[in-house]
């Protein structure tokens, strides 16, 4: 179930994939059966009096959580004409394609190509997607082969392993292999869940291991959903991974950021 905000985003992200900029008025969502129940909640989690001022509001935690991210909401809204114009169609695109397969098992594939294709236009280095059915790579001993090309000492695919629990693999543009940090992102077509996210790390890390050159700690797993991550829906406890959503693959409005101080 996602959050009311996000809900909303989602709504807005298909109206504005038919027509880039249009108005919608609190009207609209009203006498449509799907948004009104929507629009309640949203009242709620934002603490507004009306549908014009929840939309707004709702607007402007959107552009917070966006910043956050070192990006920027893909579209923009005028409260005074309930006018929303699309500023990064393609963006909105991909949220409208990840909505219409989210949880559904057969498109998991479908999903992990399309993290790796967003990923690209967002980090520096090589990305590797190395899950399982691969297109190129399919015997044990090809897939085994081409991670020891990145670095791996042992053999990671063994017994009945079919990717050894990885999905795409990142390798930061820093060192020399084999002594270089990687990232390892595992694509998780499903609203967040902090189980199935422990769950999907195990296999993934004792592949990992078998690298050999790296210790634990310049191995970074991370789990991707097919969600929206934020402070609230996270615990307060130490995590094994670093949880991530689909606005950590929206645009850096800055690649890279430096700080002295």
């Amino acid at each position: 179930m996602l959050n009311p905000i996000f809900e909303f985003f989602e709504v807005v992200a298909e109206e504005l994939c038919t027509d880039p900029s249009r108005v919608i008025t609190p009207n609209d969502f009203e006498i449509h059966d799907d948004f009104s129940p929507l629009l309640e909640d949203l009242k709620v989690t934002t603490h507004a009096k009306s549908t014009a001022d929840a939309v707004q509001a709702a607007v402007k935690l959107l552009e917070s959580h966006f910043k956050g991210k070192g990006s920027a909401l893909p579209f923009i809204y005028d409260p005074y004409t309930a006018l929303f114009q699309a500023t990064n169609l393609p963006y909105l695109e991909f949220i409208k394609q990840m909505k219409s397969i989210r949880s559904i098992g057969k498109r998991s594939r479908e999903f992990e190509v399309e993290v790796m294709n967003k990923l690209s236009s967002r980090v520096t280095g090589s990305l590797h997607r190395v899950g399982h059915p691969r297109d190129t790579k399919h015997s044990k001993s090809e897939f085994n082969a081409y991670l020891k090309v990145l670095g791996f000492e042992r053999s990671v695919l063994l017994g009945a392993d079919k990717d050894g629990g990885l999905d795409i693999l990142w390798v930061l543009p820093l060192g020399t292999v084999p002594h270089q940090p990687i990232v390892s992102v595992q694509c998780k077509n499903g609203n967040f869940d902090l189980a199935e996210g422990d769950k999907s790390i195990g296999a993934g890390s004792r592949s990992l291991a078998c690298h050999g050159r790296l210790q634990n700690t310049v191995h970074v797993p991370c789990v991707l959903f097919n969600d929206y991550l934020y402070p609230e829906i996270l615990t307060t406890k130490p995590m094994n991974f670093v949880p991530l959503g689909l606005t950590d693959l929206s645009p850096l409005e800055v690649l890279t950021s430096t700080t002295a101080i």
